[in-house]
Order: structure tokens, then sequence, then C-alpha cells
């Protein structure tokens, strides 16, 4: 609704579409920005960053002006063919804890136990980067063991663009703890001072001699196996527990564009390009995300140009197979781009990421209604999605006459 209204005022003014957001955009230097607001429990305080920045970033890898023109043209010789533009802000990393459990067996082998659940996102891949980062070791021989309640005893799950945020961060601290750990064990073993040790693919070796003696990770877990003198009085095992709480969430941003072409006749609306321009704070897996947003797109168009319930007077659901039920399909999805960037890290965790579960979904049904319109040159025709066949005919009839 709020990218609606914002082209509703740049119609009647002529002033374009990325220069009315610029105008009304939070500065840089206002973040953090308090919202008088909350959602799910929590203050909205907008924690970084660069809006402006990103809209220049986008706009220059559009082509922005020149693709207005080519359309222009298109118009002219035609065509019904348009470009819309819709900004948005996600809420991601919502608290209030996640925790991991951290292990390390003689093999070398490091096990990541978490409460959160895969629903196909990567988190298994981005859990064990980050733990790989922290230890010292290749995220290969990093496994992630999830959705085992008999394997932790405290869990919140996966919702709100959480994962990478929340358990992400408390992998990261059970993964110190883990290495403080080791190293401790080590300096023992190789008659050394801690300080002077570091862990590098998967040994401990000495920093200022990385090629002269090490031990392996694997070897310092057995020299922590019960009964062993390096004990002490502490657990046996080489093994770390990883919490982190948040009581504010984080905010994401990005921009869409889409362009559009209208068959007059048949009220087919083809989407020829689609563009998301995203700022993650920190991209630990840049190709993951980018699957997240091009997923999200995919299911944005859905709701944009297909997918409705229908129900008629009696309250009867008259979408009851993928017959009645729209769903796009690869044929109507567009190559997707994206666009992502790392130019606001969050500063409410020390790894400075925010999510990207909804960022591909968010801004989709703004920025195909704000195309048909400019493909149209209707200000406004767009008052509601799905826009299908039968509505656009509508549109296009009530404009003839």
């Amino acid at each position: 609704m709020r990218e609606r209204l914002l082209d509703a005022i740049a119609a009647p003014l002529r002033i374009d579409p990325g220069e009315i957001r610029r105008r009304n955009l939070i500065a840089a230097a206002e973040m953090p920005y308090a919202r008088p607001l909350d959602t799910l429990g929590t203050e909205m305080t907008y924690d970084s960053g660069d809006y402006a920045g990103l809209l220049d970033k986008a706009l220059t890898t559009i082509g922005w002006q020149k693709l207005r023109q080519d359309l222009q043209r298109r118009r002219a010789a035609g065509e019904a063919v348009g470009a819309g533009l819709a900004m948005f802000v996600e809420k991601s990393g919502l608290g209030p804890y996640d925790g991991v459990h951290a292990s390390i067996d003689t093999d070398g082998m490091v096990e990541i136990v978490s409460g959160a659940t895969s629903v196909g996102q990567g988190m298994e891949t981005v859990l064990a980067q980050i733990c790989a980062d922290a230890l010292g070791v290749d995220y290969r021989n990093v496994r992630v063991v999830h959705g085992q309640t008999d394997r932790i005893a405290f869990g919140m799950g996966t919702f709100a663009s959480r994962v990478t945020v929340m358990t992400g961060e408390a992998t990261r601290i059970a993964a110190a703890k883990l290495r403080a750990k080791a190293i401790a064990a080590a300096a023992d073993l190789l008659q050394s001072a801690p300080e002077a040790l570091d862990v590098i693919h998967g040994k401990v070796v000495r920093k200022n001699a990385p090629q002269g003696p090490s031990v392996m990770l694997g070897d310092v877990a057995r020299a922590l196996n019960p009964g062993s003198k390096l004990l002490g009085d502490a657990m046996p095992g080489l093994a770390a527990d990883g919490w982190f709480e948040s009581r504010h969430m984080n905010y994401p941003y990005g921009i869409h564009c889409a362009v559009v072409a209208i068959d007059r006749g048949t009220g087919a609306v083809k989407v020829e390009r689609y563009f998301v321009a995203y700022d993650i704070g920190k991209a630990v897996n840049p190709m993951l995300v980018d699957g997240q947003i091009a997923g999200g797109v995919a299911q944005g168009l859905g709701g944009a140009l297909f997918e409705e319930f229908l129900y008629d007077a009696h309250g009867e659901p008259l979408c009851v197979n993928f017959a009645d039920y729209a769903m796009p399909t690869s044929r109507e999805i567009p190559p997707i781009e994206v666009l992502i960037t790392e130019d606001a890290p969050s500063p409410l965790n020390p790894l400075g990421v925010k999510g990207a579960g909804e960022g591909g979904a968010n801004a989709v049904g703004a920025a195909i209604a704000a195309a048909i319109d400019d493909a149209l040159g209707i200000p406004g025709a767009v008052t509601q999605l799905p826009v299908t066949p039968q509505r656009l005919r509508e549109i296009l009839n009530r404009s003839r006459s």
C-alpha cells in the first residue's frame, strides 16, 4: 500500500518513481531509527541501513533511465510495456534466544546440534560455514544435526528469518569456546602457552611456526577422554555450548524492479525482466541468499498474477485443484537478477548478519502493479491482486469507455 501511494503521488507531479522514493527515505546518518511501533513482541528500531545507497546501486545496475527510454519507444510503437519499482524493509532475527551444542570426536569430526529446523533454506551449510570459520576447520568436516529433540533440550525453531542470525551467532559462540578449550588442552601436549597457539585446518599449531609441531583436533579430543590427566575437574570430551540472546530484531531491506508486457487482447501479463537488490548485512553464503531471493520472487509472482482462493456465496471453496488454483511454472518465471550488498551490517550481532527468508516475496505485488500501470499509462489502475487476465480485461474495458 505504501509503495502504491508513492506512485500515486509521483504520477500527477511527473516525478520519476525512483526520485519520489529517494526524497522520502530515512538517511543512513539517522540509524538506528526508532519507530513508534512494536512487532512480534519487540520494539521496532531499524538497526542499520543505507537505503539511498542501495537505490543508487539498483538503478545503476538495471540502467533505469535507459530502460525507461526503451520502454517509451516501445509504447510509441504500439506495445503495452512498462516498469515498476518497489522498496521494502524486512524484519528478521527474532529472538529471544537460540543455542547449539558443539563437539569434536576422536576422528576430528565436528558436530553442531541445533534446535532450529531445516525448511530447505540451506541452514546446514550456513551453520557449518560459521562453525568452520570460528573454529579453524574445513566446513566439510562439520556435521549439523537438527530436528532431533532428544539431542538438545531447548530450541526456538525456524521462522521470522531468524536461523542465520540467532542460531548462526550461537554457533559462532560455541565454536569459539570449543576452539579455546582445544587450544588450552593442546598447550599441555605441545608444551606451549595457549596464547602462542592457533587452530588452522583442523590442527593446533604454533602461530610463529605453523609448519612445526602440531596436534590434530581429533587427538586433542582423545586426550580429553575419561581418566585423562589433562581433564582436571573438567567434564570429559571436547565440547561446548553456545547461547545467543537478542531482544530486538534487525532489518534487511531491498528494492524490486519488474518489467512487464501486456497482451491487450487476452489480458495476459508477461514478466520480461525481474531484478532484486538486497542488503543482507553480511552474506555467509551468497549463493544460498540468491536462491532464497529467487524462490521468493517466484512465490510473489504467483500471488501477484495467478494464485487466489475464491469462495461462493455459501463459503464453499471454488479453487479445489490445480486447474482452478493457478500456480506459475518455469514458463511464467523470467530469469531473476539479484544484487546482494553488505553495506549495512547489523550492530546487534557480532557477525553483522541479517535474514534473507522473505526478501524475495515482499515487494513483488507492488512492483508488478506499478509496472502494469506504467504499461497501460493509467496511474492507479491496479487496485487488487492477483492481476488475472479477467481483471486486466476489465481495466482495459473501463479505460476504453
